[in-house]
């Protein structure tokens, strides 16, 4: 059954390209991605909570993406130019929804590290779809950095997996995270803390921290706005699942080290997001500058290390996920109306219905309540406290600022002034609003999880 549920995607895109009549086909891409993402849940009795969260969170998201996909797609598919049809759009959409189910349903190291570099083969191609120099360079920058990076962390699985035989692993099992967890202690130190660093920075690189975060920006900023979605809510989240399970593993070996590690990454990647957010003059890249905030300061809750800490830190990873894909799907809806992303262009966005969207999605990254994000990042406040982390505590305590600053002013200045409409908007379809509503009512309701109350107490 895992199996079937993880090629699901790929093959129900496959498929909806050999129906010849637009409409079918059209209505076979949503049914076909609607059973993908229910057969997904079928598996979660076969996995662990924290890999069955994940699966949760990739099926609802790239359901979305999908239906938001379809709407806005034009009604008559142009399939003459192989490279920029409809087609081969949902084609290599299939594929990153089943490679990201690769890493979030594999048990080992190698699974996992299988997963992630299948999503930088699809995501690649996805980043420079709409063609142009400046997206075929993100592409490029994304796919050289993505892969030294998933390549540093190659090595350091491999590492990890001759120092799990050097403890007296059987080989089939010393790339198993719950087998090394269980035998850390016999693990070689030196080795080991090689391997885990390793690891961080290459699974680091993928979640855009810093310093390995140049690629982030130029790549979720020129991807469709779908894609960005998936990139900034999906594939981050991805990465840092990696890391969650990296760091499980260093809890029984190198426990300091590794939360130090993650420490000082955090802060450097939540000051650096929220200073350049300030500069920002294009709503998407000031969003991806959000995204590496917001990945610092999970990386801050991870590095604390307490239970709160690291139930604040999981908590964000899904309000960041709904609360970023909700943006960037209505970047794309006020895109297709104004025609530009530029922030000096839009004016008066709370004149339209994709514009009043963006807006609500602006309230929720800033933390507002009751958006699940203010509840989260309340928690990480508390973890900081309560563990006397003041200097983490400070670097997310001003890059949160500084990140409500940028975003502060792009809603005053986006909602203020008069539209200035293009003479004729590309044809929208409902369902570009449908997904962006429903991925803005997860943000909105996710506050109401009945664990947050424990959590806090």
């Amino acid at each position: 059954m895992t199996q079937a549920a993880v090629v699901a995607p790929f093959l129900g895109a496959l498929l909806a390209t050999l129906i010849p009549q637009i409409a079918a086909r059209r209505l076979a891409r949503g049914l076909l991605a609607l059973v993908a993402a229910l057969l997904a849940l079928t598996v979660l009795g076969e996995v662990d909570r924290l890999a069955g969260g994940l699966i949760v969170l990739i099926s609802v998201l790239s359901l979305l993406a999908t239906v938001f996909s379809l709407g806005i797609v034009p009604t008559t598919e142009h399939d003459e130019i192989r490279w920029a049809s409809t087609s081969t759009y949902f084609i290599l959409l299939g594929a990153f929804w089943s490679s990201m189910l690769v890493a979030a349903t594999s048990t080992t190291f190698i699974g996992l590290w299988i997963g992630i570099s299948a999503t930088t083969l699809a995501t690649t191609f996805l980043v420079g779809f709409a063609g142009g120099h400046a997206a075929l360079e993100a592409a490029w920058k994304y796919l050289i950095i993505c892969s030294f990076g998933i390549g540093i962390a190659l090595i350091g699985i491999l590492l990890l997996g001759r120092a799990g035989i050097d403890a007296h692993i059987a080989p089939s099992a010393a790339l198993s995270w719950d087998t090394l967890a269980a035998h850390g202690a016999a693990l070689p130190p030196a080795l080991a803390r090689l391997a885990l660093a390793l690891m961080l920075l290459g699974f680091g690189t993928k979640a855009g921290l810093v310093p390995m975060h140049s690629w982030l920006p130029d790549a979720h900023s020129k991807a469709p706005a779908p894609i960005s979605a998936l990139l900034s809510g999906l594939l981050v989240s991805c990465a840092l699942y990696a890391i969650v399970r990296v760091q499980l593993v260093a809890g029984a070996t190198e426990p300091g080290f590794f939360d130090s590690v993650l420490l000082v990454l955090g802060c450097a990647s939540v000051l650096t997001g929220g200073v350049l957010m300030l500069a920002q003059h294009d709503v998407k890249r000031l969003l991806s500058y959000s995204t590496i905030e917001h990945a610092g300061l999970i990386a801050i809750a991870l590095g604390i290390g307490t239970p709160l800490a690291l139930f604040a830190a999981l908590y964000h990873v899904v309000n960041h996920a709904f609360g970023k894909a909700f943006a960037f799907l209505s970047v794309g809806i006020v895109q297709h109306e104004r025609g530009t992303t530029t922030i000096g262009k839009l004016n008066g966005l709370w004149n339209d219905p994709g514009g009043r969207l963006f807006l609500g999605s602006l309230a929720g990254l800033m933390g507002f309540p009751p958006f699940g994000m203010f509840f989260s990042e309340v928690l990480i406040v508390v973890a900081a406290a309560a563990a006397h982390q003041w200097v983490p505590l400070g670097f997310a305590l001003v890059g949160a600022l500084l990140g409500f600053v940028a975003l502060a002013r792009l809603a005053i200045e986006t909602e203020s002034g008069h539209a200035v409409l293009p003479a004729a908007a590309p044809r929208l379809s409902r369902r570009a609003f449908v997904a962006a509503a429903c991925a803005g009512a997860f943000a909105l309701a996710l506050f109401a999880a009945p664990f947050v109350p424990g959590a806090v107490r």
